[in-house]
């Protein structure tokens, strides 16, 4: 059973899988004073009660909190019925909901080592990963860029956003298109989403011949596959797939996830030498030209960063946390 709201993506989605799915009226805090956050008491205590009820008949063995505001009344729900609680935080830095509640619940999974700090008195703590999907690193180099029309002798750079793309990114490849295809080896694979793939099309011109631009890519295993670096966000699911790969990265975070988290994520991985980090309010069309070169012109880094990038990997982290929770049934 899956338990969420009627306004985030698990009601598009989970309504057409084979599970259970019931929704409260919990709501997040806003970062100001709203009528909403009036509520805010009123919701949670009413959320508790209808998580308390759906369990009554249910009966689960344990309940699992993956960060937000969502997960909170079940395992608040979960404490009250002496049900057996986990918690599975993706970033490095732990969302409200898992810091006020990670001392208390049975299990707390985490994904990096910069996180230990905020559980203190955790008992049941273990450094399991993200999970991510399945097929990631089983693609051929010379097919997976078949699969996109690339080259075989060049360098490839895959750019990337996320399901909507990052129109900042995109807009500033665009300004520093001609610098980094003066770098003659060097040929882009770009996932600009559906809002800016026209822009970028037509930003690309004479350009394009080594730019590959899709508004989505479906075959994320091939294009990682296809690349030797990547330009892209740091949310966890993404840093987990590019470390499950091997990639070195550069990694601007979306300046506007709650608590900075994709922030504290670069820098984990920036720390451990698998990234370069560039702040939103510092990426230009020079900074990023620029880094850009270093990488390409210095295939050593780009080993030394794809080594460690993949010390930051556990890809067995979906097994690892289903047999700690087994354990705990």
């Amino acid at each position: 059973m899956f338990i969420g709201t009627a306004y985030g993506i698990e009601n598009k989605i989970l309504p057409t899988l084979p599970y259970e799915f019931r929704k409260i009226v919990m709501r997040g805090l806003r970062r100001r004073i709203t009528l909403a956050n009036l509520l805010f008491p009123l919701r949670l205590f009413v959320s508790v009660l209808q998580c308390i009820a759906t369990f009554m008949r249910f009966k689960p063995g344990a309940i699992i909190g993956t960060g937000g505001y969502v997960s909170g009344p079940p395992l608040l729900a979960g404490l009250l019925m002496g049900i057996p609680t986990v918690i599975q935080e993706q970033n490095s830095y732990p969302g409200l909901v898992n810091r006020v509640l990670g001392k208390k619940v049975s299990q707390v999974h985490l994904t990096f080592e910069d996180s230990r700090p905020y559980f203190q008195g955790q008992k049941s703590l273990f450094i399991s990963g993200n999970p991510v999907r399945t097929g990631l690193t089983n693609v051929e180099r010379s097919e997976a860029l078949a699969t996109f029309g690339l080259q075989t002798d060049m360098i490839t750079l895959f750019v990337f956003g996320g399901s909507q793309g990052a129109h900042t990114i995109n807009k500033i490849v665009v300004e520093s298109l001609p610098s980094i295809l003066a770098l003659d080896k060097l040929q882009v694979l770009w996932a600009t989403g559906d809002n800016d793939w026209q822009t970028v099309v037509d930003g690309c011109g004479e350009l394009a011949e080594r730019v590959k631009i899709h508004r989505f890519v479906d075959n994320m295993a091939a294009a990682y596959g296809a690349a030797d670096f990547v330009l892209c966000r740091s949310g966890a699911t993404t840093l987990a797939e590019i470390s499950k790969c091997g990639l070195p990265a550069i990694l601007v975070p979306y300046p506007y996830a709650a608590e900075r988290h994709q922030e504290h994520n670069a820098r984990s991985f920036a720390k451990a030498g698998a990234a370069t980090l560039i702040l939103e309010p510092d990426l230009t069309s020079e900074s990023l030209a620029s880094e850009v070169a270093r990488l390409y012109e210095n295939r050593d880094r780009r080993t030394a960063m794809a080594a460690a990038s993949k010390e930051l990997a556990r890809p067995n982290a979906a097994q690892e946390i289903a047999d700690h929770i087994t354990q705990l049934l």
